[in-house]
Parts: structure tokens; sequence; C-alpha cells
């Protein structure tokens, strides 16, 4: 992904210009969602008033969940707020010693990492032991992996008496929907990065903006310029609940049951589109990529309900991201890419 010199394009999947598709394979929320409980309270949260500024009651609590120090929770709009924060913070720090800020990029990854860092100046390395900036995300987006690269340091004791210290973030956007396998990191490399939450993915609520970060251990003086960098009420009425929510053991119930179900879903659609003469490559999440045999005409696809993921802005060219979703979906689709032609039952 080239940055110097070249303008980011920002590329999502999701609703567009023709509203949101009746079958939208081009978004990685939970095809089992919305979770119920969750829903009902986002639609009872009162949004009357200001959420407490401080967020003393929900830092707590998301600190409770993961076993850590409350001191290591930071609150973020979005993971894309975080991202561009976390971006400004490390080009203020650079700035500020009169060095260049640089940053690691997977080679197939969310566009927003590449924007933000555009956005703040730092410059891409391709060696992630030369950044002080890198961003990882497991299972990775696009391609539902494990992720393949790891700075050297990571899990070793960082030397905090340093003017700029290197800063790992991990997307945790998919990890709540992986669906196979284990993390690649132990608990001690996991305590030397950023490890960064959304939620609404999981949920199935991917219309509600809220995140949080837990910091790795050690990091106080970081913690402490993100909030500085952050606006009041980062988080509304609607993403508090939300995150009250989702620490809660029934909607975490909820979660276990719904990747069961996405499992079956996904076995069917990639078994399906295999068929098809489709080349499906191997994920461990919601979502998986795949080639078509052929060229696909999107347009007619979009007109007929039904939305995919071009991967290119991803990184992978010639290739589509597709969400597990409902056999009605999948067969929506099937039946437009090879028409008369029955498919399987579910």
């Amino acid at each position: 992904m080239t940055m110097q010199g070249e303008k980011v394009m920002r590329v999502h999947g999701g609703a567009d210009v023709f509203g949101v598709a009746r079958f939208d394979f081009s978004t990685n929320s939970n095809a089992c969602g919305p979770c119920p409980q969750s829903l009902n309270d986002v639609q009872q949260a009162d949004a009357t008033h200001y959420p407490d500024p401080d967020y003393c009651d929900l830092l707590q609590a998301l600190a409770d969940f993961h076993a850590v120090d409350v001191r290591r929770i930071v609150l973020a709009a979005s993971a894309s707020e975080f991202i561009f924060r976390m971006s400004a913070l490390v080009a203020r720090t650079a700035s500020a010693q009169c060095a260049d800020a640089h940053v690691w990029l997977p080679a197939c990854a969310y566009g927003d990492y590449a924007c933000a860092a555009q956005a703040w100046g730092l410059r891409q390395v391709q060696n992630p032991d030369a950044a002080e900036l890198l961003w990882a995300c497991e299972p990775s987006s696009p391609l539902g992996q494990a992720h393949a690269i790891w700075p050297a340091w990571l899990g070793q004791p960082h030397d905090m008496s340093q003017p700029i210290v290197a800063q790992l973030v991990l997307d945790c956007a998919y990890t709540p929907l992986q669906l196979q396998g284990q993390s690649s990191l132990t608990d001690a490399q996991r305590d030397s990065t950023w490890c960064l939450w959304t939620p609404n993915k999981a949920l199935g609520l991917t219309g509600v903006r809220a995140a949080y970060a837990i910091a790795p251990l050690h990091a106080d003086a970081a913690v402490q310029s993100l909030q500085a960098l952050a606006p009041s009420w980062p988080v509304g009425a609607h993403g508090v609940a939300m995150l009250h929510n989702w620490v809660q053991a029934d909607t975490q119930a909820w979660l276990a049951q719904s990747r069961s179900q996405l499992q079956v879903w996904k076995q069917r659609q990639m078994a399906a589109l295999k068929d098809l003469g489709w080349d499906c490559l191997p994920s461990l999440a919601n979502f998986f990529c795949a080639r078509a045999p052929a060229d696909v005409d999107l347009p007619t696809l979009r007109e007929a309900g039904i939305k995919l993921r071009d991967a290119a802005s991803l990184g992978l060219p010639g290739y589509f991201r597709l969400a597990v979703l409902p056999p009605a979906a999948q067969d929506a689709l099937f039946a437009q890419l090879r028409p008369n032609v029955q498919v399987g039952q579910a």
C-alpha cells in the first residue's frame, strides 16, 4: 500500500448511495445479530443526558472483564477514531524529538491505518523493527488469518526511558468472531501491545460507534497523552450502553452460540462457491476472500440487492472479501452467479 506522494482512498463496505443492500456480503458484522440483549440496552439508553464524563463505571466494567488494571483502559469514539488518535500521538512525539515518525503496515489491511499515517505524516517502512508505530490485526482483514510478522522486541521489556517508544497496536475487531484456532500471541506478548476492541461487529450493531483499547504494561505516559488528545465525551449514551452490555455473561453466551452457527453457514457458503469455480482462501473468521472464475457483474448484483466487497482497497486485488451470511442470502448470491441452477439445501 503506497502512501508517499499518493492519496490513500477510503473504501468501506456497508451502505452506499443506494442504501443498505438486502444481502450485504461487504461488511463483516455478525450475521446472527443483532444481539437481542445488546440491542435492547442500546434502545433503552438515556440519550437525554450526557454520560459520565469520566466513564468511571464503564471503565471499571471493561477492566474487570479483561482482568486488567483500570488505568490501562482507553475509550475511543470508534476504532477508526483511535487509529487516527494513536497516529497523531506518535507523530507528535517524534516531532518533539525532531525525528521522523515511521509506520509499519501489513501488506493486506484496513485502509484507515494508511489514511491516518498519511494525514499525520508518518513514513511507511518495510522493516517492522524500524517503525515507531505498527499495526496488526488478528484475525486479519481481509484474509481472516493469523498475523504473520511481529517485531523482534515483542514480549521483551521496553526501555521506557527512551524518548520514543515503539507502539504496536493489535486490532482485535474480529477476535470475538474467530471461528477456529487460537491467538498467536502469548500473554506476555499481549502485555507489550495495545489491544483495540470494537464489539459492534460481534454484536451486529455496527451503527453504534464505540471502542476501547487496553494499553501495554507500563504505558501510563502514553495513556495520559492519548486521553489528553481525546475530546470530551468521546462515547455517547448508546455506545456506553453497548459496551456495558458487551461484558455481560448472557451476551458472551449469545456470541459463543453465534460462532457455532456462523461456522455451519461458512462451510456451506465456501463449498457452494468452490462448486461454482471460485478460489476460496482459508480463513479463521466469519469472512473469507475468494476469486471468481470470470468477471463479476457488480452493478447487476447490486440491482438484485446483493453487495460484494472488492478487496483491492485492502491490498488484495482480484479477490472479493465475503462475509458469511445465512443460507437465504447465500442462495440469492448463487442464483445470480449461476442462474437457473438449484443449490443445495441448508
